[in-house]
């Protein structure tokens, strides 16, 4: 093991580091600065963390609102909190099947469904998506609050958020450079962790709202001690910088990456990524003008220049406004081909090659093609565009897997969650998590691809079974079922457990045997009697024996 370096080298590294995020960001905020200017409600200062700069000249919302579409509709198909948007397994289905297990994981399932609700996660995920429809990622921190006794979910400032991967492509480096109070600096941190300086500041109640300038650090830590459990030998570190005093006031870590970064499309290459409003800006640039031509025609033609004789003063041009000239002086508008039209035709397909950027026509569809369609033509029809949005789909997921799979840990460190049971308890060491979403865009997607072939297997295998009765035995019909129902989302908790239905089915063969036992002694007794109908059977007899058993399990 590496030996310790001292808080004085750390810093150095640190912000050594940060120079070279910086450096790497700073290629990328010119995309970024200009689609927010002509999409988002709000814009930020990637410099100057304290400014607040006025919005841009736009002349068409449209843009603005074909992205609030796109983001609602990701909510409102993938994490909402009125469907049951997630389900939970394991990665070894055989451990699935282990006795208890199915209801545990309903169970769990129930639990965070509402703890996401009591959270503020759905409001916070609404503002991660937004961020990476735009600017290609959002980044979400999720933690927990131990007095309120909750999840807590923050997505962080794009310009605050500087990124950095593995050789894997997958974000692990998260450094943030943000403000903060004295006073809530105090609260956080505690008074003893800041400067002396910051402590005399302190004193003084004029002071509080002073602000600090805070880099926090979040990454991989090189050199640990895998046997300590302390914060300062966890797997990622977390350093906690005052910048102007050049001094590092915590030093923490975490067992897994705190943050969940939602990459729209990643470059290649790069911790950052495309987003639709960076594909669509030619087009929105070109409705813009377009707009804004339009705009201008309509002003020159309401209030077109003017041509007056010399001599004419005191020129009224307002509403009903009355202006005296003598019999040769004139006043007449000048014409400037203010009439010359661009047509509607041509800025409605420009929004709609906008409107094909944000799949807006795909988060419509239901509403758009309400009575024109039926309901499995609709359903193949968003299967066939869910497959055109797989690579969307596959990022957000691994989003929202992450999110999931922090939430889980923090709630059961937080003891929040019953303890798997004794079955699984065995083999925890080797259990991996598994996040199945079925969301609406999700299932639209499994239907598309996993239940679309299991529906077209069965029916090509329907009269090869009918002619080839023997080749039915290819098939596993209880996994067939299991598969089924759990691709369209059937809850575990419906499902019954394999010792279940074992149990089941053998009480039904012993209860269909019992009833053929008593049909083949009826039968024979029936067979005895019509050879033998003068006179009762003998006592003793073989006959009489018969009677008896068949009159007792008739009596059962």
């Amino acid at each position: 093991m590496a030996e310790k370096k001292s808080d004085s080298d750390k810093l150095k590294e640190i912000k050594s580091r940060f120079s070279q995020l910086e450096e790497e960001r700073r290629r990328f905020e010119s995309r970024w600065i200009t689609a927010q200017n002509y999409t988002s409600a709000s814009v930020y200062d990637w410099e100057n963390l304290d400014s607040i700069p006025s919005l841009p000249k736009r002349f068409s919302s449209s843009p603005c609102h074909y992205l609030s579409l796109l983001v609602n509709g990701l909510v409102g198909y993938s994490i909402s909190p009125n469907i049951v948007w997630f389900k939970l397994s394991l990665e070894d289905f055989s451990q699935v099947s282990l006795y208890g297990v199915k209801d545990w994981l309903e169970q769990v399932e129930e639990i965070m469904t509402a703890e996401f609700k009591r959270s503020n996660l759905y409001s916070q995920a609404e503002k991660m998506i937004k961020d990476a429809a735009t600017i290609g990622h959002g980044v979400m921190l999720c933690d927990y609050d131990i007095s309120s006794q909750r999840l807590r979910f923050t997505t962080e400032r794009p310009n605050e958020i500087y990124l950095d991967c593995n050789s894997f492509g997958e974000v692990d480096t998260v450094y943030r450079r943000f403000l903060i109070t004295l006073r809530n600096a105090v609260e956080f941190f505690g008074l003893d962790a800041l400067d002396e300086d910051r402590r005399e500041s302190y004193k003084n109640v004029n002071r509080w709202n002073d602000k600090i300038e805070i880099l926090q650090a979040i990454e991989p830590r090189a050199n640990r001690d895998a046997s300590k459990p302390d914060a300062k030998n966890m797997k990622y570190a977390c350093y906690f910088i005052d910048v102007s005093k050049n001094k590092i006031i915590q030093e923490s870590g975490y067992i897994e990456n705190p943050f969940a970064v939602f990459q729209w499309n990643q470059i290649a290459g790069f911790a950052y990524s495309e987003s639709p409003v960076q594909g669509a800006m030619t087009d929105i640039k070109a409705l813009n003008i377009m707009e804004e031509t339009r705009l201008k025609i309509a002003q020159t033609s309401a209030e077109p220049p003017m041509q007056v004789s010399d001599s004419v003063r005191n020129l009224s041009l307002v509403p009903a406004g009355v202006t005296y000239t003598k019999k040769d002086e004139q006043i007449q508008p000048i014409r400037t081909g203010e009439n010359y039209p661009i047509a509607l035709d041509v800025v409605q397909q420009k929004q709609q090659e906008v409107k094909d950027w944000f799949n807006v026509d795909f988060f419509l569809m239901l509403q758009q093609k309400q009575g024109q369609m039926t309901a499995t033509e609709v359903m193949e029809l968003q299967g066939e565009k869910a497959a055109i949005l797989s690579n969307l789909i596959v990022n957000l997921n691994s989003a929202l897997q992450k999110i999931i799979s922090r939430s889980f840990n923090l709630l059961m460190q937080n003891h929040r969650l019953p303890p798997p049971p004794l079955a699984l308890q065995n083999a925890m060491n080797n259990a991996q998590m598994k996040v199945d979403f079925v969301g609406t865009l999700a299932q639209a997607q499994k239907k598309y691809h996993t239940m679309g072939g299991l529906a077209n297997a069965i029916q090509t295998a329907a009269p090869i079974m009918q002619m080839y009765p023997n080749s039915a035995d290819f098939i596993d019909a209880d996994e067939l079922m299991k598969r089924a129902l759990e691709g369209q989302g059937m809850p575990q908790a419906i499902i019954r457990e394999d010792k279940d239905v074992e149990k089941i089915r053998q009480m039904r063969a012993e209860q269909e045997q019992a009833a053929q036992q008593q049909a083949q002694q009826a039968q024979m007794l029936d067979t005895i009697m019509k050879g033998n109908t003068t006179k009762a059977p003998e006592q003793g007899s073989v006959l009489d024996g018969l009677n008896k058993q068949l009159a007792g399990g008739l009596s059962q």
